[in-house]
């Protein structure tokens, strides 16, 4: 029986080599990215979500007060309040140590 000549050997050793680390790496990677697209999507939106209720919130305390510049001075600085207030809280939410299972 014949032996395989030594570059053959190196050939499918580079090959092999090859479709391994494609196979553990750029696969994960893939999955990687594709989690962290959908991540940054989805944050985006959060966020767009919360300014238009931030300012949905701030129109309604403008239009429950009375109609003068003081007035309309305090609305903003009530509508900014509540939405840091808020905000923070979300944060506390998020980041609060989690019971184990």
């Amino acid at each position: 029986m014949k032996q395989p000549e030594i570059p053959q050997l190196i050939s499918e050793l580079v090959d092999m080599s090859k479709a391994y680390l494609a196979q553990e790496t750029v696969a994960p990677l893939r999955r990687v990215a594709r989690f962290a697209g959908f991540s940054l999507l989805a944050g985006l939106l959060f966020a767009v979500g919360w300014l238009l209720l931030s300012i949905a919130g701030l129109r309604l305390v403008l239009d429950l007060l009375p109609d003068s510049a003081l007035w309309s001075v305090l609305g903003y600085f009530i509508g900014a309040a509540v939405a840091v207030l808020v905000a923070l809280f979300v944060m506390y939410l998020a980041n609060r140590p989690r019971e184990s299972l």
